[in-house]
């Protein structure tokens, strides 16, 4: 970025002549005259008061954040914001002390800012010309080293200097702002979509509380894990229960494969259609995943005003919802500061160091990927409502990557431990930090809670990373059995004890929305093998009998 400065301050100086005496030019004098009088301040200012390091550091973050406005939220920004001004700020400050003059050291500082954020937009903008890293922080270093030349030279010019940098500073904020708050009201008031769901009524008026539909995949129901692990010491549902969630004690999700599962629930309906438009011998999964990423509950609740956020980490149907106003990805969309920092000049460091990262693996990836959705829910609790969150969490689906506190599980350690261990120490980090959560969201005054809906998308694997056929009644009760627990602030519906995951949704939407959408059947399907994956036989009453 280069600015024009402005011909240099001109001297004060005495005036002799032969026919008059020596008369003082009015100087600072008359400048501090102005001042008292209400005079030329502004201008005095922008010559005395090197604010340009503050607001071009500050500039850094805020262009980052106005370019990314769909992915970015205040509270992503707060911090990085604030650090990047304090840093400008502190070495604003060592440098005056060693030039002796604040004005002096701000020009240099503002030098070295632009060169820390401005290194990786350059690279980019000159990554045509094939300069290596070594010559463009060669360029850089020369850049900074003539800035602290000029700033020690620079003598009467530094006020002028000062001005020009301060102006130009202040309209890049200006410029940056104008961009960012229109879109933050806008946020804050989102519209209502013109198109409302078909298969569902649309209602006059809409409840203002936001909506969290929270899946932590392959959590199982109290009796699929017991089943599975014989794990008897899960605590969730009795704390969930004492919190006024509602958790039925026999539920069930209505599909024994994720994709399946979350078509039929964010739908709210089976899915016989897709058994005659593909026919029963097929292994073709992404019909089914065509309805998550196109599904009728967004579709509805963007056409009462809500702003959708997708949640998601590797998992290719819930990677990327077209209809979601915002979609949060691990390892695709990065996080604000990852971002930021990697447009510093920090990486260029590192490179020409030899420091070099090694690629995540699969394991590292899905441990950061869990870890991304459960802060991006922390996040977007933050956004303006009303919104629908729909978060998939990874856990305590394998690989087992966690130990029950959430400390980095090794591929060694997880080898040399027996199944059950390692589920029960995932189901523990994940019980944390569902309590966590829920205690967030309901910290308010009930008329403001969130409805919270948390379940799993299917039960465990009977054959630890394989999804295996068996079809016996105690492999179904595993498979099926899930985890449904509904926090319904302000509305008196009660679910049964066989509730499915389709009735999800119908129970939200008719109770809070008024829609005409009466339950469904409590009906749970699976397929004779993976071949044949639409080829839905209904297994309802052999799981309930079985249990009996």
């Amino acid at each position: 970025m280069r600015c024009r400065l402005g011909s240099s301050t001109r001297e004060v100086r005495l005036r002799k002549t032969a026919d008059h005496p020596a008369i003082p030019d009015r100087g600072d004098a008359a400048r501090v005259q102005d001042d008292a009088r209400g005079g030329p301040s502004r201008g005095a200012f922008l010559t005395r008061t090197p604010l340009h390091p503050l607001l071009l550091a500050a500039y850094a973050v805020l262009f980052l954040y106005s370019a990314n406005l769909d992915e970015v939220l205040p509270v992503d920004v707060a911090a990085p914001l604030a650090r990047a001004v304090l840093t400008a700020a502190a070495l604003t400050a060592v440098l005056a002390l060693v030039l002796r003059d604040v004005r002096k050291g701000a020009i240099v500082a503002t030098a070295i800012v632009v060169a820390y954020f401005g290194y990786g937009h350059v690279a980019g903008f000159l990554a045509g010309l094939g300069l290596s890293d070594q010559a463009l922080l060669g360029g850089w270093g020369v850049v900074v080293l003539g800035t602290f030349i000029f700033a020690v030279r620079s003598g009467a010019r530094v006020p002028r200097v000062t001005a020009a940098l301060n102006v130009v500073a202040v309209i890049l904020v200006f410029v940056a702002a104008a961009t960012i708050v229109p879109y933050e009201i806008s946020r804050a008031r989102p519209e209502s979509s013109a198109e409302a769901a078909p298969i569902v009524a649309r209602t006059e008026t809409a409840p203002e509380r936001d909506i969290y539909f929270l899946i932590f995949d392959r959590y199982g129901s109290a009796d699929a894990i017991e089943r599975r692990f014989n794990i008897t010491d899960n605590d969730l549902y009795g704390w969930l229960r004492e919190r006024g969630f509602q958790v039925p004690a026999n539920s069930h999700a209505n599909y024994r494969a994720t994709d399946f599962s979350l078509a039929a629930t964010l739908n709210m309906q089976f899915l016989d259609n897709l058994t005659s438009e593909i026919g029963r011998d097929s292994d073709d999964r992404t019909a089914a995943q065509d309805m998550i990423r196109d599904h009728e509950v967004g579709r509805f609740l963007k056409s009462q005003g809500y702003r959708y956020y997708q949640i998601a980490s590797w998992f290719g149907p819930t990677r990327s919802i077209a209809i979601a106003d915002e979609n949060l990805v691990y390892g695709e969309a990065s996080e604000f500061e990852s971002v930021l920092n990697d447009l510093t000049i920090l990486p260029a460091i590192d490179r020409v160091r030899g420091v070099v990262q090694a690629e995540p693996t699969f394991r590292d990836r899905h441990r950061e990927g869990v870890l991304f959705g459960l802060r991006q829910l922390r996040r977007v609790a933050t956004a303006p409502g009303p919104k629908f969150v729909f978060a998939h969490i990874l856990l305590p689906h394998d690989p087992y990557v966690f130990k029950a506190d959430g400390s980095p599980l090794s591929e060694e350690e997880a080898n040399a431990a027996p199944e059950r261990q390692l589920y029960a120490d995932h189901l523990a980090f994940a019980n944390s930090q569902i309590k966590e959560i829920v205690g967030y969201l309901l910290a308010g005054a009930e008329e403001t809670r969130p409805i919270v809906i948390i379940e799993g998308d299917e039960g465990p694997l009977m054959c630890r990373s394989v999804d295996c056929v068996m079809n016996r009644p105690d492999y179904l009760h595993i498979r099926l059995g899930n985890l449904v627990a509904m926090y319904l602030p302000g509305v008196d519906a009660v679910l049964p004890d066989t509730f499915t995951s389709v009735n999800t949704f119908r129970v939200v939407l008719r109770e809070y929305f008024g829609a005409d959408l009466p339950p469904l059947p409590d009906r749970s399907f699976t397929w004779p093998d993976n071949h044949h994956i639409y080829d839905f036989m209904d297994v309802t009453d052999e799981i309930i009998d079985s249990g009996e």
